[in-house]
């Protein structure tokens, strides 16, 4: 008897954990997420329980912004739904690419980033002509003395600009969107 007790107990957790992971139903979902996800719902059944997964962090991500963070979120969106379908996918390559650099090669890339957005526009504009003019033997060398600058950057730079980004996206909650 104990050894049946323990079986259904066994098979009872097994079953708790397996649906714990397992992705919503629509029903499930509560009001907000459902009104998050109202372009779904025709579909969601449909939908890989990776994807429904996905979809659900990125509504309880958009619950949790600002008005303001939500209005530049729907900019960044409209934005990406104008790209035609190639630079849509050379964006995605780009960023897999991204992530296969070591952490050190990512904040190097983040902190020069950083430096162009905080250049005036005109300068951007003027700084765009210029790489555009370069060949790309040029290009490659203004790369390296970029890398050695940032090498040679203080430690303190790095730090703040790290914890700057952890902040960031422990506000965001993991950042924007998913994948494809």
């Amino acid at each position: 008897m104990n050894r049946r007790w323990l079986y259904m107990l066994a098979a009872a957790l097994l079953l708790a954990v397996t649906q714990a992971g397992a992705a919503p139903a629509w029903s499930e979902l509560g009001a907000d997420e459902q009104k998050v996800l109202a372009p779904y719902a025709e579909r969601w059944d449909s939908l890989t329980p990776e994807q429904r997964e996905r979809l659900q962090k990125g509504a309880q991500r958009w619950q949790a912004m600002t008005p303001e963070q939500r209005s530049q979120a729907q900019e960044r969106f409209q934005h990406w739904r104008e790209l035609s379908p190639e630079q849509q996918t050379q964006i995605r390559d780009r960023y897999e690419q991204f992530r296969q650099l070591s952490p050190e090669e990512q904040e190097r890339i983040r902190q020069r980033a950083q430096w162009f957005r905080e250049q005036s526009p005109e300068r951007r504009e003027e700084l765009r002509k210029r790489w555009e003019e370069m060949t790309p033997e040029q290009r490659s060398e203004v790369r390296e003395r970029a890398q050695q600058r940032s090498e040679e950057a203080m430690p303190e730079r790095r730090e703040r600009m790290s914890r700057d980004r952890m902040e960031q996206r422990r506000d965001f909650g993991g950042g924007m969107g998913g994948r494809r």
